[in-house]
């Protein structure tokens, strides 16, 4: 695999926040790719390169099971999520970026909320271990570091990043009757959140690459009327790429094979009372096989579809609408540097 491509990619973690209600309505991270060998839903260390921009787009898509009985009544039908974000380099080692989602959520009976979900700020910081120079921040090659890939190729990639959302999303959103809809079901949170994510990459073999990450979200306690506090979230997630195409200068570029596998646990919401809600929150495992198309060196193309491969929820027969009881997710990410 060439040098070029290799460092041409960058990945950031980005994240969008929604309401979360009763009913397990939380919705997945984003992690906002680009370039070649970037996963979809897992983060990368890869920073963006001194004062380059990144232009992102992200759609995900995830209708709901029915079960035919109480639970679906008041409960989710489909949502879908987009989010727009904008990255800067300021260094080499650190990026800075700011998103914002939009998000459509239709509920069971006829129902739809949808607007502006909360702007998310977040700093980037990217690091790396060789045999050569040990740790050293991320920094541009140069004519030496291109000579000597056989350091810089296999070395170990590490990121930190850091997250929060600024409380700016719909949160009075109203049925067809003009009532007001639950806090699940607005589309911002009026209260900030803060994530933190780890990762680390490596190649392990020629066309091949691991990646990983680790995240933790924390929510700020709403005590008004209907407030509260969705359970926190820790995911765990990894992903190995494969590169089947490389074609550099051409149409299609480079061509990535992906396969994630995404854990996700989320503890028990809590009511304005803070007393815990027992039928959400849970453990569950997605499988994601994904595709990362490539076009002219500078223009990334990624696509995921996930599914639930094994759930432990807290009160299942009680659950709808949320995480691990999902039909599937489709995520379509579109992206370039300049």
């Amino acid at each position: 695999m060439k040098a070029q491509n290799i460092f041409g990619t960058t990945l950031v973690a980005a994240f969008a926040i929604t309401p979360f209600s009763s009913t397990l309505a939380h919705h997945g991270g984003v992690s906002a790719a680009f370039g070649p060998g970037a996963p979809v839903e897992t983060s990368s260390p890869l920073t963006l390169p001194k004062g380059k921009f990144l232009l992102y787009e992200r759609i995900e898509v995830s209708p709901f099971k029915k079960f035919g009985d109480g639970r679906d009544e008041g409960g989710n039908d489909k949502f879908t999520f987009t989010n727009t974000l904008f990255g800067y380099g300021i260094s080499d080692a650190v990026s800075a970026y700011v998103s914002l989602p939009y998000a459509r959520k239709e509920l069971i009976g006829d129902k739809t909320s949808q607007g502006f979900g909360d702007i998310n700020l977040i700093v980037h910081y990217g690091f790396k271990y060789g045999t050569r120079d040990g740790f050293k921040g991320w920094y541009s090659l140069n004519a030496d570091d291109t000579a000597g890939k056989e350091y810089t190729i296999p070395e170990w990639k590490f990121g930190l990043s850091f997250s929060t959302t600024l409380p700016s999303g719909k949160i009075h959103n109203k049925d067809k009757n003009g009532d007001v809809l639950s806090v699940g079901s607005q589309t911002g949170f009026a209260v900030p959140s803060y994530n933190l994510t780890g990762m680390v990459s490596k190649m392990f073999a020629p066309h091949w690459t691991w990646n990983a990450d680790v995240q933790f979200r924390t929510f700020s306690f709403n005590g008004g009327s209907g407030g509260g506090k969705p359970g926190n979230e820790s995911r765990f997630n990894n992903a190995i790429m494969y590169e089947a195409v490389e074609n550099p200068g051409g149409f299609l570029s480079r061509l990535d094979l992906i396969l994630e596998a995404n854990i996700l646990d989320l503890r028990m919401d809590m009511d304005e009372d803070r007393i815990q809600d027992e039928a959400t929150g849970g453990t569950m495992l997605y499988l994601s096989p994904g595709v990362r198309f490539t076009f002219r060196d500078n223009i990334s193309l990624g696509l995921l579809y996930k599914e639930v491969a094994w759930k432990d929820l807290n009160d299942e027969p009680n659950q709808q609408g949320g995480e691990g009881l999902e039909d599937y997710r489709f995520i379509a990410t579109l992206s370039t540097a300049f």
